[in-house]
């Protein structure tokens, strides 16, 4: 039994990437394959150490919403919508799967920041 629901995870994730919370992010997503997750996670480290990332994320504060959440057994779709960090309305569907009994981002269907 998972003790957050997939919309708790899709908004840590979304908030994680836009505030550069390594942690967050990292532990909230999933990849088939060890490769792409430490590619994934290393891109994302070196990101957020990045002044340019560091100067357009200064004032920022994520604040996205959920508009929607479906699970289906293992696989679950959340809706999320919000002010991104360039100042845009973003809405952005999240795919997520139930892996060893928590809910995580399904880094294969694509994560874009």
């Amino acid at each position: 039994k998972t003790d957050a629901y997939p919309s708790d995870i899709a908004l840590t994730l979304y908030n994680g990437l836009t505030s550069g919370d390594v942690k967050a992010v990292t532990e909230n997503i999933y990849f088939k394959e060890q490769l792409d997750y430490n590619v994934f996670r290393d891109y994302f480290q070196m990101a957020v150490s990045n002044a340019d990332y560091k100067e357009r994320t200064k004032n920022f504060t994520p604040n996205y919403k959920v508009t929607s959440e479906q699970i289906d057994g293992n696989e679950a779709t959340v809706m999320l919508e919000g002010i991104g960090p360039l100042g845009n309305m973003l809405k952005i569907t999240v795919k997520l799967l139930l892996i060893d009994g928590r809910w995580k981002v399904d880094g294969n269907h694509g994560v874009f920041y």
